[in-house]
C-alpha cells in the first residue's frame, strides 16, 4: 500500500521530482568541482598573498636597483617626449589649429617661459581666451588633453549666460619645453 501511494505522488509530481533531483545533481558537481579545482587554487593566492603583504610591510618588496632601473628608463622615456624650444611655435599653432576645428575663436595668446632649474627644461606659462558653444569648447579640452607635448592645464574660467549656448573661457596652461643646448 505504501508503494502505491508512492507510486501516485511520483506520478502526480513526476515533472518537480525531477527537477529537484537535476538540482540535486547540479548541487553535487558544483561541490565537486570547488573542493578539487577551486579551493586549491585560492589557498595558494592567499598564500601568494600572505607572502607579498609581508615583503610589503617590511620594505623589501622590490630591489633598489630594479626600482632605479625602471626610474631611469622612465625619465628618458618623458625627456623623449619634451619638445625642444624652438618647437614653441609649432606647439602655438597646433593651439590655434585645434581651437579652429572645434570652430572656437581665438582671442589673443600670451605666454612667458621660465626656466626649470636642475631640469633643464622651460616651463611656459600661456594664457588665452576662446569662446564658441559649450560642447566645441568641452572638445577643446578634450583634444588640449590629446596633444603630443607635454602640457598642464592650470586653470579654466568659463563665462556665459544660463540661456544661452556661447560661452566664453579663459584657459592657464603650463607646456614643457628641453632648454637651449638640450
Amino acid at each position: 500500500m505504501n508503494e502505491n501511494i508512492f507510486l501516485l505522488i511520483f506520478n502526480a509530481r513526476r515533472n518537480y521530482l525531477i527537477v529537484i533531483f537535476i538540482l540535486v545533481l547540479v548541487n553535487i558537481g558544483l561541490y565537486i568541482f570547488y573542493t578539487t579545482y577551486l579551493e586549491p587554487g585560492l589557498t595558494g593566492l592567499q598564500a601568494e598573498w600572505s607572502e607579498k603583504r609581508l615583503l610589503a610591510a617590511s620594505g623589501n618588496l622590490v630591489d633598489t636597483t630594479s626600482v632605479y632601473r625602471r626610474g631611469t628608463a622612465d625619465l628618458s622615456a618623458f625627456y623623449g617626449r619634451v619638445p625642444r624650444k624652438k618647437e614653441f611655435a609649432a606647439f602655438i599653432g597646433d593651439l590655434f589649429e585645434t581651437a579652429n576645428n572645434n570652430s572656437l575663436k581665438v582671442g589673443t595668446i600670451s605666454y612667458k617661459p621660465e626656466i626649470i632649474k636642475g631640469e633643464k627644461l622651460l616651463a611656459y606659462s600661456i594664457g588665452f581666451n576662446v569662446a564658441g558653444k559649450y560642447a566645441a569648447i568641452k572638445s577643446f579640452i578634450s583634444d588640449i588633453e590629446r596633444l603630443r607635448q607635454i602640457a598642464v592645464i592650470d586653470n579654466i574660467s568659463l563665462n556665459g549666460k544660463a540661456d544661452e549656448e556661447y560661452v566664453e573661457m579663459k584657459v592657464q596652461m603650463t607646456a614643457y619645453f628641453k632648454g637651449e643646448g638640450q
